[in-house]
């Protein structure tokens, strides 16, 4: 290797570990005096108070609140039950997060998922279940929020007329995914649940097929426009689309849902809210390798 090309490297190296260093000094453990963490040779500009030390404090100042508001958009009320309950609370959790997993690149939207595996390891003793289920669906709501859209294939669902129930299955939309939610609480589920004034759901209608409070089986997560939006669902169309997500044919999908549930019904709304994404042939499914059951995570099902 040339000698300049040697002293390139070295050099690169050099400015990768002083970064690193200052990372570290910056993210310090509270209580310690982050200059002594920073790489040699670093001063503060003249005129500051506290010198390097205080400059560095500043900095952690600044990346603990940008943390803060980075994660209270995505569990906004999460937050509001933390800080409730302990003020400054949600932020020394944000803390906490950026420091034991920063984001790993600028777009902060990708960045915020380990906190709820903090508030998992922390277990139900120090965080109610309550607010550990609230945590699952935000995050659920703000990453379809930031998904892309697919746009259906509404010239499929002439399948339907064609073959019969048990040739044709129906596909959910990738930005839908179901979650029980049975240690949600009822306030914030019913608030998760109402629609808000001015969005592309229709009232009235998501009034009318909102089931009671008490035959809530589960919650299904969907991207309306813009942002994320929660239907509850009953047993019924809860079994349904389970039975959809594991590629169940119509016929046996229609079976497992069992006889309250209204196929009419929950079609035009499907397709009213982009829930569906088409309609196939049980023979093309199988051509394509397409699976046929469905996979999970904790709280989540897609």
């Amino acid at each position: 290797m040339p000698m300049n090309e040697f002293e390139d490297l070295a050099g690169r190296y050099d400015l990768l570990l002083r970064q690193s260093q200052l990372v570290d000094a910056v993210l310090a453990e509270p209580g310690a005096d982050p200059a002594s963490l920073a790489p040699p040779g670093l001063q503060a500009l003249p005129g500051i108070a506290g010198g390097l030390s205080q400059a560095l404090r500043v900095h952690r100042a600044h990346a603990c609140a940008v943390a803060d508001r980075a994660l209270s958009a995505v569990y906004p009320r999460l937050r509001r039950h933390m800080e409730t309950a302990r003020p400054g609370s949600f932020a020394a959790l944000a803390w906490a997060c950026w420091r034991g997993q920063p984001p790993s690149h600028g777009d902060l939207g990708d960045w915020g998922e380990a906190l709820i595996d903090r508030l998992d390891a922390a277990g139900p003793a120090v965080v109610p279940a309550g607010w550990l289920a609230l945590a699952r669906i935000e995050w659920a709501l703000h990453a379809v929020s930031r998904q892309d859209v697919n746009v259906p294939d509404l010239s499929s669902l002439a399948l339907l007329g064609r073959l019969p129930a048990g040739a044709v299955r129906l596909v959910l939309a990738e930005q839908v995914s179901l979650h029980r939610g049975e240690d949600l609480d009822e306030a914030d589920r019913r608030a998760l649940t109402s629609p808000d004034t001015g969005t592309a759901i229709d009232a009235e209608a998501d009034r009318h097929a909102r089931p009671c409070e008490r035959d809530v089986a589960g919650l299904l997560i969907w991207r309306d426009a813009w942002s994320g939006r929660v239907q509850a669902l009953d047993d019924a169309t809860w079994r349904w689309c389970e039975a959809l997500l594991g590629g169940m044919d119509l016929e046996h999908a229609l079976r497992e849902s069992g006889p309250g549930f209204d196929f009419a019904d929950w079609l035009s709304t499907a397709v009213a809210r982009g829930w569906l994404a088409r309609v196939e042939s049980v023979e093309m499914a199988v051509a394509t390798g397409a699976p046929h059951e469905g996979w999970s995570l904790p709280g989540l099902r897609r």
